[in-house]
């Protein structure tokens, strides 16, 4: 059994507020004034996701932060304060119209969702990632929506308990990925991951906590997600 599930997603309603999210990169604009994180990075993206990498990371052992260290992509998430999305040029109306606009569409989903938390939000160019990492400063029960424009991307773990890299190709469309990432006191729980695209890929993550009873709350909303009804 692999320890990060793959959920099909089909209930409509929650698709129709995923798409939101996922639109906002066709906005006219998008590309022109909201900022592009770690460009400086963008030709360096195998090393990034490569294995040598991923080792390093490891190796690090409880040094790792938890964070990646880079992620090529544009990181939308209101609830960060202090975090710039918008280029310097951006008009203050485009600014303040989209930043509503984000909130909206990311409230009414959490709210639909009945979680606290979003993690991420981030929306990835052609030949966007994000590094390995493990998010171990941030134990929790997840809940990882991705969307992919044609398939080409995909998912990494590392799998805590054979200790094999896994990779999970994406598919076009949304997919829902569940896991429990642990933190360092529990090391049979660690998952390490990075993800990789040459595609616009969108994803919408959500953390509940480490508690039996966030795992019974996510198993509930798994089977709604998966459900046409």
């Amino acid at each position: 059994m692999s320890y990060m599930q793959n959920v099909p997603i089909k209930n409509r309603e929650l698709l129709e507020r995923l798409d939101a999210i996922k639109d906002i990169h066709l906005e006219e604009n998008f590309q022109k004034y909201f900022h592009l994180q770690c460009k400086q990075d963008a030709s360096n993206r195998h090393w990034w996701v490569g294995d040598k990498y991923r080792d390093e990371i490891i190796n690090q052992g409880t040094q790792h932060e938890g964070f990646p260290d880079s992620m090529y992509g544009y990181e939308i998430s209101t609830h960060r304060e202090g975090h710039e999305f918008f280029e310097r040029d951006a008009p203050p109306t485009y600014r303040r119209e989209m930043t509503e606009r984000i909130a909206e569409v990311s409230n009414d989903l959490i709210s639909w969702l009945g979680v606290r938390h979003n993690a991420l939000t981030a929306i990835y160019p052609p030949g966007g990632f994000i590094s390995w990492h493990n998010n171990a400063n941030a134990p929790a029960y997840n809940l990882i929506f991705s969307w992919s424009e044609n398939g080409n991307g995909w998912f990494k773990y590392v799998d805590p308990v054979t200790k094999e890299t896994v990779t999970m190709q994406d598919e076009p469309g949304w997919q829902c990925k569940a896991a429990y990432f642990g933190h360092y006191d529990e090391p049979e729980r660690l998952f390490y991951h990075a993800a990789s695209s040459d595609c616009w890929r969108c994803t919408v993550s959500f953390t509940l906590d480490t508690s039996t009873l966030s795992e019974e709350i996510r198993e509930d909303l798994l089977e709604e997600i998966s459900s046409e009804e």
